[in-house]
């Protein structure tokens, strides 16, 4: 057994993790064009026979999961779905990895702590991409870094969360409000009164 660095980029995204493996590779002294069994394969079916032969552990998924992909965006779509999968990388660094690979502006919430002492001091730690940052500025956010494109707009998030609160008070009559923020119209019951003959 040995210790190796499993570095993986999917879609300009690296990662790393060190993982304890046996070998990645099979050591195959015939290779595998030379079974008779290869020989009427094509296409899918063969290169999928040929991963089988020659891959094991983690590459045998990936470059499996990759047979079929037509494009380069299909392929790292598909390696970083093996990746959650095994393990290798969480929920969230899934996501932004697809949504780099898609070219789609990607922001998330990634630790949120409260005092307990006072519960109104905390923070939150987000996470982005630079397509985030990239739709933030053409919607007319401006600043010195990405952080301070994204703090502006996390500082205009909160707020309209401000606003909007204020906007919900009822000024005196709380005691009327129960709380609800929907109001559901019902008919009411119509009944037909026979004439009287």
């Amino acid at each position: 057994m040995s210790f190796v660095m499993h570095t993986v980029a999917i879609g300009g995204t690296v990662i790393t993790k060190t993982k304890e493996i046996i070998m990645a590779k099979k050591r195959k002294i015939i290779p595998f064009s030379f079974f008779p069994a290869s020989w009427g394969l094509k296409g899918e079916a063969y290169e999928r026979a040929k991963i089988e032969y020659e891959l094991d552990g983690l590459d045998r998924k990936i470059a499996l999961a990759k047979v079929g992909c037509k494009t380069i965006e299909e392929e790292a779509i598909a390696e970083a779905d093996v990746m959650l999968e095994e393990g290798e990388i969480d929920q969230q660094q899934h996501d932004k990895a697809v949504a780099h690979v898609l070219k789609r502006p990607w922001v998330e919430v990634k630790k949120m702590e409260v005092n307990p002492d006072d519960p109104k001091a905390g923070y939150m730690e987000l996470d982005w991409n630079d397509e985030f940052v990239a739709m933030l500025q053409e919607k007319g956010y401006v600043g010195d870094s990405d952080e301070s494109v994204v703090n502006k707009w996390f500082n205009d998030i909160c707020r309209t969360v401000l606003l909007q609160e204020l906007e919900d008070q009822d000024y005196g009559l709380e005691q009327q409000y129960d709380g609800n923020d929907v109001v559901t119209v019902t008919e009411p019951e119509v009944t037909k009164e026979e004439p009287n003959e």
